[in-house]
């Protein structure tokens, strides 16, 4: 649909249709006005998703250092960090229900693409044509790791909470109110927190891999199958 917009020449067959030169200004019209629309609002998706994403780092982050560096004095802050854990596990929770259907159509519609142009980067019969397809691979793999990486920061960080409370002096004399609360914190983290795109898909890094493997090792046999 952005041929009319990048080569200026209308698609093939429709000058053959009448009026072929209103159609033409119409869609071409129409494509500059929704295709920004559209950018901006998955501008604005991304940027929320990765703004939560950020704040349960840093949170995760906080409680970390914290726990590590339990000390008798800490025994406040142990207790609010208690109870702010199972706050943002609920939030957690909210927040993969919210995003879980919007990760898969992402993840449905940019791994096919991804094959897709990757094949016709390879197969291009012009130099502009490679370039062109091999900028809307780059694009659509950037944008499918922009969901995976901070996806798989939110896991790794979760487990960290694990370790730290098993690093740090807990099962002194000094706690002797809080022992079963961290136990609970340390079983919860070390069940681990996995962001799934429609409960189907891990969203972390180990998907975005395979994705691009997939995609490799399909081009590699549709060219094969090609020559031959």
């Amino acid at each position: 649909m952005l041929v009319p917009i990048l080569e200026k020449v209308p698609a093939i067959g429709i000058w053959n249709l009448k009026g072929h030169d209103t159609l033409y200004h119409f869609v071409t019209a129409e494509q500059i006005i929704y295709i920004p629309c559209t950018g901006i609002l998955l501008w604005s998706f991304e940027c929320m998703y990765l703004g939560f994403c950020v704040e349960i780092v840093v949170q995760f982050k906080i409680m970390y250092q914290y726990l590590e560096e339990l000390t008798a004095e800490a025994k406040f802050f142990l207790w609010f960090s208690t109870q702010t854990k199972f706050l943002l596990y609920r939030f957690i929770k909210k927040f993969r229900q919210i995003f879980s259907i919007p990760l898969l159509i992402q993840y449905l519609t940019a791994s096919p693409l991804i094959c897709g142009e990757l094949f016709a980067a390879f197969e291009g019969r012009s130099y502009q044509i490679k370039i062109r397809h091999t900028f809307l691979f780059v694009t659509l793999a950037l944008q499918l790791g922009f969901y995976c990486i901070p996806a798989n920061y939110v896991t790794d960080e979760a487990l960290a909470v694990s370790c730290a409370i098993y690093s740090s002096k807990w099962y002194t004399h000094h706690f002797p109110s809080l022992k079963v609360p961290l136990l609970l914190m340390m079983q919860n983290a070390q069940q681990g927190i996995t962001i799934r795109a429609g409960r189907l898909v891990v969203v972390n890094t180990e998907t975005f891999v395979n994705v691009l493997k997939v995609a490799w090792s399909g081009c590699s046999i549709a060219r094969g199958l090609r020559q031959n």
